[in-house]
Formats: structure tokens, sequence, C-alpha cells
């Protein structure tokens, strides 16, 4: 049944999509930007779950796991040939409870392992908002979500009151988002119309 509907929709505009309910509960935790698990993006190298990043402050993070890690080990299994979906699924879960990784790290001989409490991460829309030079602010602005225009709107404020007259508004490698999100970013730079 899936495929018949990506059949029937490649037909249809470049822009529509059909997503199975993972793919959608995924896309929903990005636009509404939170879930509950580690705070780290994974990828899969090689047959292998690797750490790609980490959110500053997450559970993964205070617990000492380093891009780079290997998880090679979830709950006692061996994760070589996990798809990323296998191990976020694992990985991911309700606050407060705890998931065993087993992380190969370069230069470390035996897995460390270590128990990491699951808690509620924050996927921050803006990545950075400073002052470039006395009148010129800089905002790099990831991807939207539900809160973008609150984000984006704090960061404005806060570096208006530094002196900011121009911006160098940063949408390189955006992905995307809520359509009413970019649109209310637009509003507060385009006039009416």
């Amino acid at each position: 049944v899936y495929g018949s509907i990506q059949g029937m929709l490649q037909t249809l505009d470049p822009h529509s999509n059909f997503l199975d309910p993972t793919a959608y509960a995924r896309l929903r935790e990005r636009q509404e930007g939170r879930y509950y698990g580690l705070g780290i993006t994974i990828q899969v190298v090689d047959g292998d779950i690797s750490v790609q990043s980490l959110f500053e402050g997450s559970p993964a993070y205070r617990k000492g796991v380093r891009r780079g890690d290997i998880i090679a080990r979830i709950k006692g299994q061996d994760t070589k040939g996990w798809t990323s979906d296998k191990a976020v699924g694992e990985l991911r879960g309700p606050r407060g409870t705890t998931v065993e990784v087993g992380l190969r790290r370069q230069g470390y001989d035996q897995l460390i392992v270590l128990n990491v409490e699951r808690d509620e991460i924050s996927i921050p829309t803006i990545l950075g908002a400073f002052m470039i030079d006395d009148t010129t602010g800089y905002v790099r602005l990831r991807d939207f979500s539900e809160t973008t225009d609150r984000d984006l709107g704090r960061s404005l404020e806060e570096l208006g009151s530094k002196g900011m007259k121009r911006l160098l508004l940063d949408l390189r490698d955006n992905p995307g988002g809520p359509l009413d999100q970019a649109i209310r970013v637009s509003n507060q730079f385009l006039p009416r119309g």
C-alpha cells in the first residue's frame, strides 16, 4: 500500500510527500523542536552507529559521550549492521528512563559502558546570534520549527539592544520546516504584500 501511494504521488508536484507513521512522528519531533532521548545525532558509517554531534547540556553530553564515538552496543545488543532508525528507536524513550550504551572510542581497547538517563531534548533552531561589528548582527538559522519565529524575535531584540543596524541572516543548509513559521520569519523583514 505504501509503495502504491508513493507511486501515485510521483505523478504530482515535487512537494507532495507521504509519510508512514514512524516518519511522521520524526517530522513532528523536528517541527515541535523537542523529543525525549539522549541528545545525539547519529549516522551509520561502514555498518557502525557513529555519533555525529551532541546537543550541549544533553544527557549524553553530561555523561561524556563524544563526537566520533561508535555505539557498539545498546541494551546489551551488538549494533553492527543496524539502521539508524532501529538505533534511534532503542535510544529514545520515556523521560527519566535509562538506556545502557557501549561505546567504542579510538585509543581505548575496551568498550566504555554508560547508563544514560533520557530527558527532554530541545532542538535549537538558532545556532548563533552575535554582533560582527558595531552595527552588524549575525544570526544562524539552522531550520524552521514551531518555535523559530519566537526564537528569532528574541535574538533580533537582543542584537538590537547592542546597536544592530543591519543583519546577516545565515540560512545555509536550512532544510525548511513548517510553512507558517517561514512566513512569520519573512514577515519580520518584508513589507506586507
